[in-house]
């Protein structure tokens, strides 16, 4: 039986990274209270990092920015961000594409799919178009009081060694996807950052 998954979906995971020498900024990410039930989520990254920006607040979410990141928009995203100030190492492969790091939100139906079905089929789909790709293992978190999926995965596209993180939470008919995208050069400076972010987000209704 196939799947009732957007290919939209993977469409923008995907072209986040290979567009990045436009030095667009977008992806999924995760949010509202990611309270992780296994060590790789400490609490010490709810108050760590980069200070808040002003809250974006869409139709079903709310969500609070780094400070100084700009709002961007990417088709076939909610909303998304980039780090527009973000110098890379001079010369370095990131550095020719102009890549800067970003946080996205996204949703799709859910379809009667359950959270793990989603998962595994983002994941999936993902190492179809990436085969690169390196996942470590799922961790199971809150977001907004609904049960989430945390996805970390590295990555080499364009000769940048890229970390991304996506999580995945169901909220009524919809699931939605946060992601956040960097360098594995610039991921230590960044986590505690995409934590905050992450844990900033909180559902509407």
């Amino acid at each position: 039986m196939k799947i009732g998954f957007s290919k939209t979906l993977i469409v923008v995971i995907v072209a986040a990274v290979l567009v990045v020498g436009a030095g667009v900024g977008y992806w999924f990410g995760r949010g509202s209270g990611l309270n992780a039930e296994t060590p790789s989520l400490p609490d010490q990254h709810a108050n760590q990092g980069s200070q808040p920006g002003r809250p974006y607040v869409g139709d079903d979410f709310t969500l609070i920015p780094p400070t100084d990141w700009i709002q961007t928009h990417i088709s076939g995203t909610l909303v998304s961000y980039q780090n527009s100030k973000e110098a890379q190492p001079k010369d370095s492969a990131a550095d020719k594409i102009n890549f800067k790091s970003y946080i996205a939100v996204s949703f799709d139906k859910v379809n009667g799919q359950t959270l793990d079905k989603i998962t595994e089929v983002i994941k999936r789909q993902l190492e179809s178009v990436a085969p690169a790709i390196s996942f470590a293992p799922v961790t199971n978190g809150t977001i907004g009081g609904q049960p989430a999926k945390l996805i970390e995965a590295s990555l080499l596209m364009q000769e940048v060694d890229f970390k991304v993180m996506v999580a995945i939470a169901m909220k009524g008919d919809k699931y939605f996807t946060i992601s956040s995208n960097t360098t594995a050069e610039k991921w230590p400076e960044y986590r505690d950052v995409f934590y905050n972010t992450l844990n900033s987000f909180k559902f509407k209704y």
